[in-house]
């Protein structure tokens, strides 16, 4: 982000033709890759067992592909030229609502705008007719009235795991700033736990540490790796039964701080969950509340070495296969050792 003077003509002179500028005179962080050509990239992507597709599209917002099925985190898209709060925004959004692949699954971790939005999802629920929507019950009413049929709707309260297709899921209650619960105990702000085709992944939502979520997010893991063992099993692909706990593969964790993780409870995390890829999130829109994410990556060369950090470009693709993280075209971005 750099600052430019009130004249976006000047300023965008200096920057690819698609550039624009924020109300506050700040040149917008274009994405790697967007519109058409994003869309068939994430279309054309065919994973593995045991693989996955991730494409950030800002904020906490991702598009990850498993092998047998799409799903679509915490969707954000707003005009950024209508003339209101949004023209603040520092950054670009890579899809539009309409353009994203259709997705089976979206999830959506808590009421915010930026996390259960009023423009994108109404507009996703009219393209894609067949995708679902899963989200913490007390928003449920609040989809109904977006025009969202309820049949379509799978509501989540931060304490059962639960199946859908091929997938499954636990949600995870986030403290955001702290923990709320509504008379049915039910959890306001969630993270969510996924598993699906021997792929385990932890989107965190938005939140703060509390007593007992590292071993919440490792119980879930195990919970469910457990639970795709056993369907192995009885769908005739033998796999071995040990006692021996699970790694959760992937986690996408917010960086921002405020009331969000900071970087440095990013690696607190890191450092006792034992993921074997973290990608963080959630920096780099609101130039209100926004980090350098080259704080992580500093914090976790300082403290974990041997770990390997990359920072994400939003639409730029990141593929996960035996562990690892492939970043396919040039050119590089940070990654472990760097």
């Amino acid at each position: 982000m750099r600052g430019v003077d009130d004249s976006q003509a000047d300023a965008c002179a200096n920057n690819p033709p698609s550039a624009s500028v924020s109300n506050r005179g700040t040149i917008r962080n274009q994405p790697f890759m967007r519109s058409e050509e994003l869309s068939a990239q994430i279309e054309e992507f065919q994973p593995k067992h045991g693989g996955a597709g991730l494409w950030w599209l800002t904020q906490a917002s991702w598009f990850v592909k498993f092998p047998s099925c799409s799903v679509v985190i915490d969707p954000w898209w707003r005009d950024l030229f209508a003339g209101d709060m949004w023209a603040k925004l520092i950054g670009e959004f890579p899809l539009t609502p309409e353009e994203y692949p259709a997705p089976d699954y979206v999830f959506c971790t808590h009421w915010h705008d930026d996390h259960i939005c009023p423009e994108t999802l109404p507009r996703m629920a009219k393209a894609f007719a067949n995708t679902k929507f899963i989200i913490p019950s007390r928003s449920v009413d609040l989809l109904i009235s977006w025009g969202i049929d309820a049949e379509r709707i799978i509501s989540s309260n931060g304490h059962r795991q639960q199946s859908i297709g091929p997938l499954s899921f636990k949600a995870i209650p986030a403290a955001h700033m702290e923990l709320d619960f509504d008379e049915d105990g039910s959890s306001w702000y969630v993270g969510y736990v996924l598993e699906c085709d021997g792929v385990s992944l932890y989107h965190m939502g938005d939140g703060k540490p509390w007593p007992g979520w590292h071993t919440a997010i490792t119980k879930a893991v195990n919970s469910l790796s457990a639970a795709e063992d056993c369907k192995s099993n009885e769908g005739g692909k033998k796999k071995e039964l040990n006692d021996e706990p699970a790694q959760l593969d992937i986690a996408l964790l917010c960086i921002n701080g405020n009331d969000n993780l900071s970087h440095i409870e990013a690696v607190d995390l890191i450092s006792v969950v034992k993921p074997k890829v973290a990608i963080p999130m959630h920096y780099g829109m609101d130039p209100d509340n926004t980090v350098d994410p080259l704080i992580y990556h500093k914090e976790v060369s300082k403290r974990l070495p041997d770990f390997p950090c990359t920072i994400p470009q939003v639409g730029r693709a990141l593929f996960f296969e035996n562990g690892v993280l492939d970043i396919p075209n040039d050119p590089p971005i940070i990654q472990e050792g760097e």
